[in-house]
């Protein structure tokens, strides 16, 4: 029954933000959202230093999963969970919403596997004019979805570095369209 009421709060996310959407491609997007569980911390990071080697803005929201105990009071991100920054409902805290809304990004990546709440409810609310990420259930949380993996059932770090694959070759593949309307040529010459 809670399931339930966690798609009806993000549905209403959806519905209330209000972002500008468009394709971008790799090179169109200079600021990024990266969202990802703790359990990845490493092969995320090696990815958005690539990001960051190529002169991307990176931010990067991540949650803590059970029994991680290591301190990220060093790292850039910020971590989530149900001990920091976190309603009980699995909702992100007011000040790190107001933090959020505070930001625009071009793209906003999920590198989640498995349904997360407090990280949708983050990607629902967020300003970004793109959103990708592995299609997990009939919400339309992406722009752009990555709708399997090959990998059959196995460790979920490969499935994340297969995600992070299929991700970064459509960016470089995607045509951009934020100004697509407005460079329409005539239909007739």
């Amino acid at each position: 029954m809670f399931g339930f009421f966690k798609k009806r709060k993000l549905k209403s996310l959806l519905q209330k933000n209000k972002r500008h959407r468009a394709f971008l491609n790799m090179e169109a997007i200079r600021s990024v959202l990266i969202l990802f569980e703790t359990s990845d911390y490493d092969i995320v990071d090696s990815f958005v230093g690539g990001l960051l080697g190529m002169g991307k803005y990176v931010d990067g929201y991540a949650f803590r999963v059970k029994d991680d105990n290591f301190d990220y009071s060093e790292t850039n991100y910020t971590i989530v969970g149900p001990k920091e920054n976190s309603e009980k409902s699995g909702a992100p805290d007011k000040e790190l919403l107001r933090q959020l809304k505070s930001r625009h990004y071009d793209v906003v990546i999920d590198l989640t596997i498995k349904e997360n709440f407090s990280l949708q409810y983050i990607l629902a609310s967020a300003d970004a004019t793109m959103t990708v990420g592995l299609k997990k259930n009939k919400l339309r949380l992406y722009d752009f979805s990555i709708l399997r993996l090959n990998q059959t059932k196995g460790a979920k770090n490969k499935q994340v570095e297969e995600l992070i694959t299929a991700i970064v070759f459509y960016l470089k593949t995607i045509k951009d369209t934020r100004y697509e309307a407005h460079n329409v040529g005539p239909l007739f010459s």
